[in-house]
């Protein structure tokens, strides 16, 4: 009887400490990647790549179609010269190729569906892809530290690559 009353006395201070003090609790596993964005947090396995189609746990269906909601008119790459922000978080989180060239060209062959004034063009990013920030990894955004000078330009590609996060996020399919 006393049990039951200490029990249900336990369970009652949760239940009244969850309604008054939000906390959150996350379990770090080995194999799971941990995608942190200012709004969300998606979790998901990290694979490694076995083919070309793999990249971290995601197909090139699904980078593509969180590419394509990405691109546009009012969305976050509006302008060419943004698709450094893509480049930069696609080369950390999926594994994409490290030479412009190469990731302007894979970009390419996703046939993504886009306007043309929003095309990914060598010409465009390639002065863009040797600032400081770049050679850091985009997946710790948060410990990335960008020279004085590219602190404009890293603000942008931040926002990039969390819009890009959070929509490879919602393309997230568990794989068996």
């Amino acid at each position: 009887m006393i049990y039951q009353l200490i029990l249900q006395m336990s369970i009652n201070m949760e239940q009244e400490n969850r309604q008054n003090v939000g906390f959150v609790v996350q379990v770090y596993s080995p194999g799971n990647q941990i995608i942190q964005t200012q709004n969300n947090n998606y979790y998901g396995p990290v694979y490694q790549c076995k083919s070309d189609t793999e990249n971290n746990g995601f197909t090139d269906e699904q980078i593509a179609r969180a590419l394509t909601a990405c691109v546009g008119r009012h969305k976050v790459i509006d302008c060419k010269w943004k698709w450094v922000g893509a480049y930069w978080y696609l080369r950390w989180a999926c594994r994409f190729p490290v030479d412009v060239k190469d990731f302007c060209k894979r970009i390419d062959d996703m046939n993504l569906n886009i306007m043309e004034n929003y095309r990914c063009e060598y010409r465009n990013i390639r002065e863009m892809a040797t600032l400081s920030f770049i050679s850091q990894d985009a997946t710790k955004m948060n410990k990335v530290l960008p020279r004085k000078d590219d602190e404009k330009v890293f603000a942008y590609c931040r926002e990039v690559a969390q819009k890009l996060a959070e929509e490879l996020g919602k393309t997230y399919l568990l794989k068996t």
